[in-house]
């Protein structure tokens, strides 16, 4: 897998979905400012009927003009109904004493979210891209509120597959991402767009086969265990082989002595 030219096209219909996607909560944003100007608000009966837990056939409810619902716990919603849940393209807000916690706008259905949305946690967090039994699912992008971004695949409500993940000070890493951590294959580019690394990943660290560069003329490349080097690799200065063989936690294991010692390199 050639990571850099593969994630050349694969970022660009990332971004395209995205823009896509944004077009669509642009739409439904539209619909909230229009229902907000004309106050078109559901009836006490109606907001009782979408609440109510056990319903009976003379209970059943649907209402396919978009309205506040202002519900008793204080939540709020703006949409359409359908048998009684929240289906279609709508507003949610979530309340914990007067306060926003949770703000999604986007696709219903059967009271869950499900399609495209947006939605702002009250971390500061804002996550657009689609949804699924009313997790993260698909292709999305989170820009976090302290300035990192990640956009590429969510599974279950977590980055999962492919991705790109950028740190607020443009350090940058491409690849594969399990459970929510960078693990499988992936690169690192640091803030000026230099490869750093390249090769393997496991829960965070670098793990396994890879190459690390210092910079132009330092580069290793072997075996890492979580995130240094260990097992059996090689050091090149200059493009020139000085060292191969074992390391140890990061530093050369030569009969106790540090590659320091030998060759007065400093790593």
């Amino acid at each position: 897998m050639t990571i850099s030219k593969d994630f050349v096209n694969i970022y660009k219909d990332y971004l395209r979905e995205i823009n896509n996607y944004k077009r669509t909560i642009k739409h439904i944003e539209n619909m909230k400012r229009k229902v907000e100007k004309r106050q078109i608000i559901a009836s006490e009966e109606e907001i009782y009927l979408v609440e109510k837990e056990e319903l009976n056939e003379e209970d059943d409810f649907t209402c396919n003009k978009d309205k506040i619902y202002s519900f008793s716990n204080g939540d709020k919603y703006i949409g359409k109904i359908e048998k009684n849940e929240l289906n279609g393209k709508g507003y949610y807000a979530m309340y914990d004493d007067r306060e926003i916690i949770m703000e999604y706008i986007g696709d219903f259905k059967n009271n869950v979210r499900e399609g495209i949305g947006q939605c702002m946690l009250k971390n500061g967090n804002l996550f657009i891209g689609e949804f699924k039994d009313d997790l993260m699912n698909g292709i999305g992008e989170m820009i976090y509120k302290n300035g990192d971004q990640y956009i590429g695949e969510w599974l279950n409500g977590k980055k999962d597959g492919l991705g790109i993940f950028t740190w607020s000070d443009n350090v940058r890493y491409n690849g594969e991402f399990k459970n929510g951590k960078m693990d499988g294959e992936g690169q690192c580019f640091d803030k000026n767009g230099n490869l750093i690394y390249e090769g393997q990943w496991k829960n965070n660290y670098i793990h396994g086969l890879g190459t690390y560069i210092w910079n132009e003329n330092k580069r290793y490349i072997g075996e890492f265990m979580h995130g240094k080097k260990h097992g059996k690799g090689s050091f090149y200065l200059n493009g020139e082989l000085i060292y191969e063989g074992s390391w140890k936690f990061d530093k050369p294991s030569v009969f106790g002595r540090s590659l320091e010692e030998f060759f007065c390199v400093k790593l």
